[in-house]
């Protein structure tokens, strides 16, 4: 993390498109392979589309919070002395992600050494978060339905990932999609130094058809249709 006097205007918030978007190739419990441009949905069965928009804030056109590090902590939430959940301001151990609305409420922060994993409820087809003060030293793993990984260093995705704690290129909204068949379980947070800083964890809404049948079976006319890719609650696990 590395302060800035660049000024924090709501500007740098409204780029139109994010500043990459790669397809990963996906192998069990390795890195990708290689980073290619947009690949059309279906090219690959078990494949990773992410994206970065600089400045940018979650939750996403079509997608809604569903862990803001603001609420009670839950049963579930294992807190180890190398992760924490803070609020501003910033110190030596995390700043809040800049383009985090709204501002001055509580965030993730994995200190050196530590490691965060957020799991759904059930696996997604998307979700995002807003990434902070991004580092050469954070490493990012998405975990997939069927096992697959894939590992995103800071340091080969964002230039420079110097942990400026106001510039849109390291303060800024990422996603991950699945393709084809691909759904995430959920993801991996490391950090060798301080720190590894999100907020506002989102994944899809249920679509309207998808709501119908959930009254419908509500009601008692019919059985409650389950989408996947639907709305989830997060289940969130800490460890060192």
């Amino acid at each position: 993390m590395v302060t800035s006097n660049r000024p924090k205007g709501r500007e740098w918030a409204q780029s139109s498109f994010p500043r990459f978007c790669w397809s990963l190739v996906m192998r069990k419990s390795l890195a990708f392979l290689g980073a290619m441009a947009l690949l059309p949905a279906g090219v690959a069965n078990a494949a990773t589309m992410i994206s970065f928009t600089p400045g940018g804030s979650s939750p996403p056109a079509g997608q809604a919070v569903v862990y803001d590090f603001d609420s009670t902590t839950p049963a579930s939430l294992v807190l180890s002395s190398s992760v924490q959940i803070k609020s501003p301001p910033g110190d030596s151990n995390g700043a809040p992600p800049a383009n985090s609305t709204p501002a001055g409420t509580k965030y993730l922060s994995v200190l050196a050494g530590g490691m965060a994993t957020i799991s759904f409820l059930n696996p997604v087809s998307a979700f995002s978060f807003d990434w902070g003060s991004i580092d050469d030293y954070n490493t990012l793993t998405l975990l997939t339905s069927d096992g697959l990984e894939t590992v995103i260093p800071g340091s080969d995705f964002f230039t420079p990932a110097n942990g400026d704690q106001v510039d849109p290129g390291t303060n800024g909204l990422f996603q991950a999609f699945g393709t084809g068949d691909t759904l995430f379980n959920g993801f991996r947070l490391e950090s060798s130094k301080n720190s590894f800083e999100i907020d506002n964890v989102a994944v899809p809404v249920p679509e309207p058809a998808a709501w119908l049948m959930m009254l419908i079976g509500f009601a008692g006319i019919g059985t409650v249709m389950r989408r996947r890719g639907g709305s989830r609650v997060a289940r969130v696990r800490f460890s060192s």
